[in-house]
């Protein structure tokens, strides 16, 4: 088995190469070890960070509300 390395600069670069590689029919696997955060993401963990912890809820009091807000 041949191994080739790609080294992708963003998401669409990535998506454009899953979706050659798809039509031409060629396996591969991919290797999400190497995640970097975007500079959108580190904005909004830095927001995130900001915001007053005393009137944090955790992750099952926010799905209620959620599903309270829109019915779901």
């Amino acid at each position: 088995m041949t191994q080739i390395i790609i080294n992708l600069n963003n998401k669409e670069e990535e998506t454009f190469v899953e979706t050659f590689l798809k039509k031409m029919k060629i396996s591969f696997e991919k290797n999400e070890d190497d995640f970097e955060l975007t500079d959108e993401m580190i904005a909004a963990i830095e927001t995130a960070l900001k915001q007053d912890k005393s009137k944090a809820v955790d992750g099952k009091e926010s799905l209620k509300r959620i599903r309270a807000k829109h019915g779901l």
